[in-house]
């Protein structure tokens, strides 16, 4: 179950996850609606559009029902994974991308993919290190003031342990593992 709103609002993956679409769309009909406004206003005054824009966004790649716009994953994999968990990271990843941090979203990127990919992992360990990584990466693409560093730490740790055993994702993960744990750490990135 998740909680929204400010009543706290629970509601079941299914629900939550058309909500979550929902307000995609919402910020994305936004973004083209002040994009439009923008240029409105240049060519009120006749002058070139200026000043930063917002980019279209990709084409999404649908997944067993969730919209997927920055991780690939193939039809073998998306009967075996939690679908509401790999949309919470893929939209960490839109949101970090957004607040610039690009290495973060990379990281996020390539060890979910590389999770999903594995065939040392059994399902279950998958599943597991996808919902690690959802948390974890829903932290880091708050501000930095507001992570729980020590939750996401841990997690860390034991999404770390539990890869270590996976002979297939061991260099993507000696790679990508370290990012993460330097955004929640006390120098930070």
């Amino acid at each position: 179950m998740y909680q929204v709103g400010d009543q706290n609002i629970p509601l079941c993956l299914d629900c939550y996850l058309k909500f979550s679409q929902i307000q995609q769309q919402q910020v994305e009909n936004n973004e083209r609606m002040m994009n439009y406004a923008s240029d409105e206003m240049a060519a009120v005054v006749g002058l070139p559009p200026i000043g930063p824009r917002f980019p279209p966004r990709p084409r999404p790649v649908f997944a067993a029902g969730v919209k997927l716009n920055n991780i690939s994953v193939n039809n073998s994999v998306v009967g075996t994974i939690n679908t509401g968990s790999i949309g919470t990271v893929d939209q960490s990843i839109s949101a970090l991308l957004q607040t610039g941090e690009s290495g973060l979203a990379e990281a996020v990127k390539v060890l979910s993919e590389a999770i999903l990919q594995s065939g040392d992992l059994s399902r279950n360990q998958k599943n597991e290190l996808v919902e690690s990584l959802s948390v974890v990466a829903k932290e880091a693409s708050a501000p930095r003031e507001s992570r729980r560093n020590t939750m996401a730490l841990s997690l860390l740790e034991k999404a770390i342990q539990v890869t270590k055993g996976a002979s297939d994702v061991a260099e993507i993960c000696q790679k990508w593992w370290p990012v993460l744990v330097s955004a929640f750490s006390a120098t930070g990135v």
